[in-house]
């Protein structure tokens, strides 16, 4: 589990964290969002907001947007006085046609963009990767591997060999300066990556939405990863492969680029 913290909310009612396995009641039947506190304010609440509702949409057929998630979360950020970190929106949908809100703060770690990480591939297919839902089977594989090999992340191959997303970030690929990335049909449209896609294109780079093939990384310039956690974060080796991208002059645009868009 990881909570962390001093208070969550259950519902419309505020619990000490404590007592979360209490009311917790852990089912594949979910959707979730997790949002970045800076500063004790939400980063990018809208984006994160329609994607919540779109994802419980999706699911379950229920429009919830009647409900204010905005202020639960801020009163969480309140109760637990977040200054920085990260905080999960959990939907868990009854056989009775109900569903619980869970909000917590949950455990964070920021990468070092100046260093970059180690990635490998796995052959794997998100079943629905429009929706943001927590796949225990496929989450507790993915960071089984992450431990063996001891790497920041696991990017995934589908059947055809091409290069879709990470297990929780986008992927881009560059050459030059042209910029590949899986198109929106077959990943979670994160938001960091809506943001960041118009940061490729302000800066007058070209985004190209078109999946790299596994067998073809070496002939790429640079890699790097988006996410809520990640930001824009590089990617120094992928398998045995060696690749130069904290060096590289079109995504340290793109990554100083998006810091200044968070100071905004």
């Amino acid at each position: 589990m990881d909570l962390i913290g001093k208070k969550f909310l259950f519902n419309n009612e505020v619990f000490s964290c404590d007592d979360f396995l209490k009311v917790y009641s852990r089912s594949f039947k979910n959707v979730y969002e997790v949002v970045r506190v800076v500063n004790s304010e939400i980063l990018f609440w809208n984006g994160h907001y329609n994607r919540l509702i779109n994802s419980i949409l999706k699911f379950s057929g229920k429009n919830l947007d009647n409900i204010d998630f905005k202020d639960k979360v801020y009163l969480v950020i309140s109760k637990n006085e977040i200054i920085n970190g990260n905080i999960k929106i959990e939907i868990i949908f009854k056989d009775n046609g109900e569903c619980d809100v869970y909000i917590y703060p949950i455990k964070f770690y920021y990468p070092d963009e100046k260093i970059g990480v180690e990635v490998i591939t796995a052959n794997f297919e998100r079943k629905n990767p429009s929706i943001k839902t927590y796949d225990y089977d496929f989450k507790n594989l993915a960071q089984k591997l992450i431990d063996k090999n001891n790497v920041y992340e696991i990017i995934l191959v589908n059947r055809d060999g091409f290069i879709t997303e990470g297990s929780r970030t986008n992927v881009y690929f560059v050459k030059g300066n042209e910029f590949f990335t899986a198109p929106e049909n077959l990943v979670l449209n994160g938001v960091t990556r809506i943001n960041v896609n118009n940061i490729i294109s302000t800066l007058g780079f070209k985004l190209v939405e078109e999946s790299v093939r596994n067998d073809c990384i070496d002939e790429f310039d640079g890699c790097f990863l988006t996410s809520t956690s990640s930001n824009v974060l590089p990617v120094n080796k992928i398998n045995d492969i060696y690749m130069k991208s904290c060096e590289n002059f079109y995504i340290s645009q793109v990554m100083n680029r998006f810091k200044e868009f968070l100071k905004k």
